[in-house]
């Protein structure tokens, strides 16, 4: 009979070690993995909050409109706005503008992103063509932000506004449009204003 060799009893310094840097490697696994889970998750629970920038004057933004056109119908006006946006813990100073048609009747405004969708640069009005011309890569809308040629795959966003004591203010929403998206061949004129 073969003889057995010894039992050891209680752990050995290589037991006591390894016990030890499993630990340590836990704790680290789980101080890296806290920030990544929150991370991803964060924004499935996060609510965005819907903020309104005064654009300007509702009389300022028609006449404004009324000079752009001609013969009593609205043209296309070009107008500014600044509004702080908030992204966490950091404060921005953001200016754009907007593409502000006057059309009359129960939903006054028509105001457009200058944003183009295909991959976000800023569209010219171009009055002689009665169309928006993307400079960067060719794209075309209709003086209604519908896409008529080029590359871009969506119509112009279209900013839902509000009339607040005379003034109008425009919802600033997506990320990239900065305005309500529309689907391919969305409504040529939506009526996108607050009650």
């Amino acid at each position: 009979m073969a003889a057995r060799p010894p039992q050891r009893a209680g752990w050995t310094r290589r037991d006591v070690f390894n016990w030890v840097l499993n630990i340590v490697m836990g704790l680290i696994a789980l101080i890296v993995a806290i920030p990544v889970i929150g991370a991803l998750l964060t924004p499935a629970f996060a609510k965005s909050a819907e903020q309104w920038v005064k654009l300007g004057k509702a009389s300022a933004l028609q006449q404004a409109s009324l000079a752009a056109g001609s013969h009593g119908v609205g043209g296309v006006a070009k107008t500014s706005y600044t509004y702080t946006a908030v992204d966490h813990w950091a404060k921005t100073l953001v200016s754009d503008y907007t593409y502000t048609r006057y059309i009359g009747g129960d939903c006054p405004f028509f105001i457009l992103s200058p944003i183009c969708t295909h991959l976000g640069c800023h569209v010219d009005w171009v009055p002689a063509e009665n169309q928006f011309h993307c400079p960067c890569h060719g794209s075309v809308y209709t003086i209604d932000g519908l896409n008529v040629s080029g590359p871009a795959p969506l119509p112009l966003g279209v900013f839902r506004w509000k009339l607040v004591n005379g003034d109008v203010y425009i919802a600033i929403e997506s990320t990239q449009t900065h305005a309500a998206p529309r689907a391919r061949g969305g409504p040529a004129t939506p009526c996108l204003k607050q009650a």
